[in-house]
């Protein structure tokens, strides 16, 4: 049986692609621009370092990667604030976590601060065993060192750890760590690009209605 779980968190655990989306087209506004749909896809699971240079490059914007970074977190900051809606089935899923015992921990793109935010806003801060943030590594997702890292902060071999991942960078990553791999395919995402997970289900309450079965796969 796998020994622990590791879950992404945006899109994933939380519903914070439309805040994410909000925070980019409120700061390109004020250069003129609306970020399209094609590029923001292009964006999902990637670290802020990544998305930063992509939107300043999509859009030929007269700042550096950096600036824009920091102007987008500081306008998600704010929307965060007012709260970030769960996933459908997280609860429900965490409490079938619970009862068999795992020890469970998020590994996100997003910088280890705003994980933080997150799990404290919806009261699961105390119930994570450890986290990984995208500014704690050297490489970013689909490199496996996030969730390579979070295995380790868990005192799990990654072999034994089942990883959730709503985005096709995310899933590489996981199945580069050479844990068992669950995609959940967000909305910028299709489950016929998930080939490469272990298995594809079109939700968290699916997730836990097989929850025992997933334990017992191995790859």
């Amino acid at each position: 049986m796998l020994e622990a779980i590791i879950f992404d968190m945006d899109g994933l655990m939380v519903d914070s692609e439309p805040l994410a989306h909000q925070a980019w087209n409120d700061v390109l506004q004020s250069y003129g621009q609306r970020l399209d749909e094609a590029t923001y896809s292009r964006l999902v699971g990637l670290r802020l370092d990544a998305t930063a240079r992509l939107v300043q490059q999509s859009y030929a914007l007269p700042v550096t990667p950096d600036q824009l970074a920091e102007a987008k977190e500081n306008r998600l900051s704010q929307i965060r604030a007012l709260g970030v809606p769960e996933m459908p089935g997280l609860r429900r899923l965490l409490g079938e976590v619970k009862a068999r015992g795992l020890p469970w921990a998020v590994a996100t793109s997003s910088p280890r601060a705003t994980a933080e935010e997150n799990l404290q806003q919806l009261g699961l801060l105390p119930f994570c065993r450890a986290i990984v943030g995208g500014d704690e590594v050297n490489q970013g997702k689909p490199s496996p060192e996030i969730y390579l890292l979070a295995a380790e902060r868990l005192a799990v071999s990654s072999k034994y750890c089942l990883a959730l991942e709503d985005s096709i960078p995310g899933a590489t990553a996981a199945q580069s760590a050479g844990m068992v791999t669950v995609a959940v395919p967000g909305r910028h995402s299709t489950p016929e690009k998930f080939g490469l997970a272990d298995f594809v289900l079109s939700s968290l309450d699916i997730v836990a209605d097989r929850l025992d079965e997933l334990l017992a796969a191995r790859n």
